[in-house]
């Protein structure tokens, strides 16, 4: 018998809050614990990119120092002698 309840894995970007920029890792620590797969931080952005299921979002957004949660977006660049630039 199959189980028909699939994980669907999302990348996440995540916006700190001013008030915790300068606390980015501790936020991406506890976005871990809260289920996102930390892939890269931007500390002077403060960005946090990742990993995790398509239902985590309201957990993650509830994480102090989370001002923003969004499904990230892929972004494909032409080659430099493309004529469009």
């Amino acid at each position: 018998m199959e189980d028909s309840h699939q994980v669907r894995v999302v990348e996440w970007v995540v916006s700190v809050d001013d008030a915790h920029v300068g606390r980015v890792d501790d936020v991406a620590a506890a976005l871990e614990g809260a289920g996102l797969a930390v892939e890269s931080v931007l500390s002077a952005l403060g960005i946090i990119c990742g990993r995790a299921d398509a239902s985590c979002a309201d957990a993650l957004q509830r994480i102090e120092g989370v001002a923003s949660v969004a499904p990230g977006q892929p972004v494909r660049l032409d080659p430099p002698d493309s004529p469009v630039q």
